[in-house]
């Protein structure tokens, strides 16, 4: 495994002082939940209000949208509860594989993001930290955390995480059909491994680059589906591509 300098430090629960002064000041950025759900038709992109209850002035125009939906951005609903363990996750030793782009290296200082309950840690660069996502009323059983660049503003960049968990027939064929769907608004998937799928947006509406990614694994004897969501302007998306290669490596 490629060895960064890496220091364990929990997550905080919700945003730290400095977060919570950019949302007071309304200059917080990009803390998007963002996710797709099985069988429901929603638009591209699906924006909710983040854990900061904060709403992006465009969050209209970004809003899901169905036969049976307005355009405005809907209410969250209830937390998923299948989580119940207070246990943190651990890093795995294992070899970094990227799925698209870069990975970390020796000289990145990152810091462990350890969530209680997760199956998985992760690394994240020190200046970022992760909040808690609104759940969408559409894909009810997901947790989420958004996790952004606390040090700069305008800096755009965003990773998004939505983690469900396999309760009945967890074949392959169902997991594949599972990890694709939440992936079929966003394009065409191209197909990484057996387990991970991604759709790479060079431009979209915004000027960002975009990235939706899928990947099912397994842990002590349950099947889970992590999908990501990524952006950052194009010329500057090598840290978030750091990030989800982490995820999906330390995932396994």
């Amino acid at each position: 495994m490629t060895q960064t300098n890496t220091v364990l430090r929990p997550p905080a629960p919700g945003p730290r002082p400095q977060t919570l002064l950019w949302v007071l000041l309304g200059a917080l950025p990009l803390l998007i939940a963002v996710g797709y759900a099985s069988g429901v038709l929603l638009a591209k992109r699906a924006n909710a209000i983040d854990a900061a209850a904060l709403v992006r002035p465009s969050a209209a125009a970004l809003a899901p949208s169905s036969s049976a939906s307005s355009t405005r951005t809907p209410s969250p609903a209830p937390a998923p509860t299948w989580l119940t363990s207070t246990k943190q996750p651990s890093l795995r030793q294992v070899s970094g594989k990227p799925v698209l782009g870069p990975v970390y290296v020796a000289r990145d200082t990152t810091y462990t993001a350890a969530f209680p309950g997760w199956p998985f840690a992760f690394r994240l660069p020190e200046e970022w930290n992760c909040v808690n996502g609104d759940t969408l009323p559409a894909a009810p059983t997901a947790y989420r955390k958004v996790c952004v660049d606390e040090k700069s503003v305008a800096s755009k960049q965003a990773v998004v995480l939505s983690l469900v968990r396999c309760e009945r027939d967890c074949t392959t064929a169902r997991m594949r059909e599972w990890a694709l769907s939440w992936l079929a608004q966003a394009g065409t998937p191209v197909r990484d491994t057996a387990r991970t799928w991604h759709v790479e947006t060079p431009q979209d509406a915004r000027g960002l680059w975009v990235l939706d990614l899928a990947h099912v694994f397994s842990r002590s004897g349950e099947d889970y589906l992590v999908v990501l969501y990524a952006q950052s302007p194009a010329t500057d998306r090598a840290v978030p591509l750091k990030i989800v290669n982490d995820i999906v490596t330390q995932a396994g």
